[in-house]
């Protein structure tokens, strides 16, 4: 019986890699980090690039799915290739899961 498709078995792979290592996962798994300060700054690492921007909402493609910032008076502060800073008034951060390719569930 499988276990998981080869790219959940590498991400399992890498993650215990990782962790065996001492090293943060984010960094060997390419997952997205979001860091928010206060209401005023979001701060996206690991992105694939902006899928939305208004402002009012700022939607980010990551390998795990989409990151939406929402709020108002929302920017582009910063944007660099892995990397976005949203300035602003941000009132709420969402992470909606990537499906898994043909299954329509979310990825794992």
């Amino acid at each position: 019986m499988a276990r998981g498709s080869p790219p959940a078995r590498a991400a399992r792979l890498l993650g215990r890699l990782a962790g065996s290592m001492e090293m943060p996962r984010d960094v060997m798994l390419d997952a997205p980090r979001v860091t928010v300060i206060g209401a005023l700054q979001a701060y996206v690492e690991n992105h694939k690039g902006i899928l939305e921007y208004t402002p009012s909402r700022v939607r980010v493609r990551t390998r795990d799915g989409l990151v939406t910032v929402t709020g108002s008076r929302l920017k582009i502060g910063r944007l660099f290739r892995e990397e976005l800073v949203i300035d602003g008034r941000v009132d709420r951060v969402e992470l909606e899961p990537a499906e898994a390719p043909g299954s329509g569930e979310p990825r794992s």
